[in-house]
């Protein structure tokens, strides 16, 4: 066992201290062994940092070089001090995600509702944190079904809807979250009984575009015949047949790594 003193001094007390608890001839021959290191100073049982310094035995008292010693516990009785006070700090790492393909519209996500619905909050205040929650786990459910990335399209909910403003022409009581059916300036668009069914009909349009499978549930998007089956792969391909904006998939883009760098 190797414990280390500051000073051959800080040695000398801590030794005599020890002999207090050996008793009678063994605490004599104790005590006359440590008298013998004190006067020969360097030599014996010291392991020195530097052993090119001639010490005297009056500088071994005062000298402040580190020592090692080694110890026999069967010898002494060893008493090791701890420093309660201190404690080994943990090491927050930040858990990263896997990279995955960003434009691809058939794939899985990898966030939470809690954290969909958080960026959504974030980006509108006004929307209550339970309703953001909803239409997170809805986007989630739906989208898992028919194999699409719901990233990409709560994201496109995001960009369509303004964050739930509608400032648009469609309106909130229509639960149309990405603008079907929106042709021109004059039209509102397609108007859906529920949340999930208008959450629904989005999922199976970009399912329509990005890929031939048949669905996987009831065919609620009356707008889905029109589609090319499987002539848009990624979020790129979707200005000029989702929408007229040029700039379309790069928004969308933006919008993925504002989402990624919220969480």
């Amino acid at each position: 066992m190797d414990i280390f003193y500051h000073n051959k001094m800080e040695f000398y007390l801590m030794e005599i201290k020890r002999a207090a608890y050996i008793p009678g001839k063994t605490f004599m021959l104790r005590f006359i062994l440590i008298s013998i290191l004190l006067v020969v100073g360097g030599g014996g049982i010291f392991s020195e940092e530097n052993n090119s310094h001639h010490i005297s035995p009056v500088s071994v008292i005062f000298q402040t070089q580190r020592l090692m010693v080694r110890i026999q516990h069967k010898d002494f009785i060893i008493f090791q001090p701890i420093d309660y006070r201190k404690s080994t700090p943990s090491l927050h790492l930040k858990t990263l995600r896997p990279p995955i393909n960003r434009t691809a519209i058939m794939g899985k996500g990898q966030l939470n509702a809690i954290a969909l619905a958080d960026f959504l909050k974030e980006n509108n205040p006004k929307v209550p944190f339970k309703e953001a929650k909803k239409i997170a786990g809805l986007y989630i459910e739906e989208a898992t079904a028919e194999g699409v990335n719901y990233e990409i399209a709560f994201s496109q909910m995001c960009l369509e809807t303004g964050f739930l403003r509608y400032d648009g022409q469609v309106h909130p009581n229509q639960f149309n979250f990405c603008g079907l059916g929106v042709v021109g300036h004059r039209t509102q668009g397609l108007t859906f009984p529920s949340e999930r069914i208008g959450i629904r009909a989005h999922i199976q349009h970009l399912k329509a575009y990005a890929s031939t499978a048949g669905l996987r549930r009831k065919l609620v998007d009356s707008r889905f015949r029109f589609v090319h089956r499987g002539s848009i792969k990624s979020i790129d391909g979707l200005a000029g047949k989702w929408a007229t904006d040029r700039h379309y998939g790069h928004k969308l883009q933006s919008l993925l790594k504002r989402l990624d760098a919220s969480n």
